[in-house]
Order: structure tokens, then C-alpha cells, then sequence
């Protein structure tokens, strides 16, 4: 790899691969529980487990699996968790039963969890170590681009085409390409990588690899943290605006949410990462957590869509920024040979807040209705930026 120059063809590639299986799932992850009611009658509790089902899955398979990612090289656990998410999308279009959909949806999790960490290991290898922010930047910018493209084109398909078999049909060429496009990857090997000096690493680094520590990289674990607490808000977006927007009759101005959200992330993305190589992830993180609380706050008192798209644009600099930062962070901290691992306890942190927050949230709107909901997510954002400062910003 050239000194300093990052848009290399490896970064390029890696970061289509990003997009395409992101968007492959979040064009799925939208509609999958109405496709459940709708095609076999199942009560909206049991859908729910359509959902339930792929996130223990990508859980487990990035506890259990992420280790395995440094010993099988980027390449390889990119080709499995590749061909494992597309054979799944193409299972989608046959038609089964719930039980055989529960089966699929597992299936699907291991793909993506394979598929997204083994990518960000890769390309914490090939983005120069002076260009970390500004790199991490753009290429976890197509996942966050993904959370917002994804359903609104689902939604599209579904409107314009009718049914659900077009949108899976879309997700399945979708998948098929991004394993395509891996024959085009020449990946730096790892090997050799300097292992943690225990004598002279900093105390959070000094872990043995027996119990919880050879599943997870627990340096990163407070940092996922944080992230857990922002994807935990992001949950409350995904799963309850659009009937949010219903109840307070914006349910015309919903349908470009996504798409405004979306907009922040990819045009505040560069910026962001060049001032963090700069300046420093403090120059900017404490931003992203008021820009989060803030645009909480506006959702709850959103009655007009102007209101509505302000705090889409507010939440989405701060999800998409924290996740950006956090992600650069990590990978500039840890050691080479065990990226892999690092990676997925990343990523596992935001299956995690995208998984319990429907279920925690869920059991509050009954309470306090979703304004009540949005109000608290902005407490939350609140404690995500203190326990930030707590566990990494005032060391640095």
C-alpha cells in the first residue's frame, strides 16, 4: 500500500462490500415483521421474534465467531460470511413456513455479522494510521447510509410494485454483488502482527485470553458501551416513528425521514473525520452527543414536518458521527492481529441497543406515550456523552 494514500482499490472495494450488505439488510429489516403477519397470520408479538431471531443470531456469531476472523484472514471470513448472506436473501424468495422463516432469519444474522466485521477489520488494515478518522469516516459512512437508503427503498418497492417478493428480489441481487465483487480484493496479510506488550500496554489493555476475553476485545467494551446507549436511541427511530408520525398526523412528511437522516450522515461524515485526525475525537464527540439529545427533544414536541425532518437531521449527525468516531477510535488503539475481534464486540454493541431497545422502549410508550419515549432517549444521550467523558474523553 502506498504511503499515506488511502483510496486505494482494496478501500474501495471494501467499501462497496460494506454498503451492499448493509443495504441488503435494512432493505429486509424494515418490512420483515409485516411480511411475517402478512404471509402467515402470525400475531404482531410472534413477528416480533422475526426480528428477536436475527439479532441473538449476529450475537452470538460475533461472540463466538469474532475471534475466529484474525485466524481465517479478512478474505476468507469475508468469501463465508459473503456466501452465507447471499444464499439466505435468495431463501427469501421461496415460499416456506414461519418455523422455516425463523431458520433463515438465523441464518442471515451469521452472514451479516461475519460479513460487516471481517470488512471494518479490513479496513482498519489498509486505511493509513495518520488518516484513521477520515477513513473510518467514509467507509463506516455506507453502513450509516444503508440505515437510511434501506428503508425508504423498501418502502418504495413495496408501494410502487406491491407484495414483498420485488424488495426481496432486490436484496438478493444486492448480496450476490457484493460476493462478486470480492474476487476483485487483494487483502495485506496480518501475520506477524506485534501481539499486546502486557509490561508496558496500558492498564486497559492488560487482559489474558481465557474466559469472557476470548470472546471479546475488553478494551473495547466501554466504548461499545457508549455506542450501545446512541443504537438503543436509533432503535426508537427505526421501530416507532413512523406510527409516532401517524399519531400526530405527519404521516405524509415520514416517508422522507429516513432520507434526510441519511443526507446528514453523508455529508457530515468527511468533515468529521478529518477534524478527528486533526484535533482529536473530543474536538467533536461532545457535539454528537447534544446534537442526539437535542434532536430528541425536538422529535417529542414535533407537530409540523419541519419540526420532524430537524430532529431527523439532528439524531442522524449524532448517531452517524459517535458511530464514525467510535469506530476510529477503536481501531486505532488496537493491535493489528486482533482487529477481527475488536471489530465484531464493536459491532455487537449496536446489535444490542438495536435489539432491546424495541422491547424497552416498547414498554414505556404505554406509559408515557412516544413523546414521553423520545424525552427519556434524550436522557440517555445525556449519559451516553458522561459516561463517554468518564471511560475515554477525560484521558484524552
Amino acid at each position: 500500500m502506498e504511503q499515506g494514500k488511502l483510496w486505494t482499490r482494496t478501500f474501495i472495494v471494501l467499501m462497496c462490500v460494506n454498503f451492499c450488505s448493509a443495504l441488503s439488510f435494512y432493505l429486509t429489516m424494515v418490512k420483515i415483521t409485516q411480511f411475517a403477519i402478512d404471509s402467515y397470520g402470525v400475531p404482531l408479538g410472534v413477528a416480533g421474534l422475526a426480528i428477536t431471531a436475527y439479532v441473538i443470531s449476529a450475537l452470538l456469531t460475533r461472540l463466538f465467531f469474532g475471534g475466529r476472523i484474525d485466524k481465517w484472514g479478512v478474505k476468507r471470513a469475508l468469501v463465508i460470511g459473503a456466501s452465507v448472506n447471499a444464499f439466505a436473501m435468495a431463501l427469501y424468495l421461496v415460499p416456506m413456513g414461519f418455523a422455516v422463516l425463523m431458520a433463515v432469519r438465523v441464518m442471515h444474522g451469521f452472514g451479516f455479522a461475519i460479513m460487516s466485521g471481517s470488512a471494518a477489520a479490513g479496513a482498519a488494515l489498509v486505511i493509513p494510521k495518520e488518516r484513521y478518522g477520515e477513513g473510518i469516516g467514509y467507509f463506516s459512512m455506507m453502513q450509516a447510509l444503508a440505515t437510511g437508503v434501506g428503508p425508504f427503498v423498501a418502502i418504495l418497492i413495496t408501494n410502487a410494485l406491491g407484495g414483498y417478493v420485488p424488495m426481496f428480489a432486490c436484496a438478493a441481487v444486492i448480496a450476490v454483488l457484493a460476493l462478486l465483487s470480492l474476487s476483485l480484493l487483494e487483502m495485506p496479510s496480518a501475520s506477524g502482527a506485534p501481539a499486546i506488550d502486557e509490561a508496558r500496554a496500558p492498564r486497559h489493555m492488560r487482559f489474558g485470553k481465557r474466559g469472557l476475553a476470548s470472546f471479546v476485545q475488553l478494551s473495547v467494551v466501554p466504548l461499545a458501551t457508549v455506542l450501545l446507549l446512541c443504537y438503543l436511541g436509533y432503535s426508537g427511530i427505526l421501530s416507532f416513528v413512523t406510527m409516532y408520525a401517524s399519531e400526530v398526523g405527519l404521516g405524509d412528511a415520514v416517508s422522507l425521514y429516513f432520507v434526510v437522516y441519511a443526507l446528514v450522515i453523508l455529508l457530515s461524515r468527511p468533515p468529521v473525520g478529518r477534524r478527528v485526525d486533526r484535533k482529536g475525537e473530543n474536538s467533536v464527540i461532545y457535539w454528537c452527543f447534544a446534537s442526539l439529545a437535542v434532536g430528541f427533544v425536538v422529535l417529542a414536541f414535533a407537530r409540523n414536518a419541519v419540526m420532524l425532518l430537524v430532529s431527523a437531521a439532528l439524531i442522524g449527525f449524532g448517531i452517524g458521527a459517535t458511530q464514525s468516531i467510535t469506530q476510529a477510535v477503536i481501531a486505532r488503539d488496537t493491535p493489528v492481529a486482533e482487529l477481527g475481534k475488536a471489530n465484531s464486540t464493536f459491532f455487537m454493541s449496536m446489535d444490542l441497543g438495536s435489539g432491546i431497545g424495541p422491547i424497552v422502549i416498547g414498554s414505556i410508550v404505554p406509559l408515557v406515550g412516544y413523546s414521553g419515549s423520545y424525552l427519556a432517549l434524550a436522557l440517555v444521550a445525556v449519559f451516553a456523552g458522561a459516561l463517554y467523558h468518564l471511560v475515554h474523553g477525560r484521558k484524552h
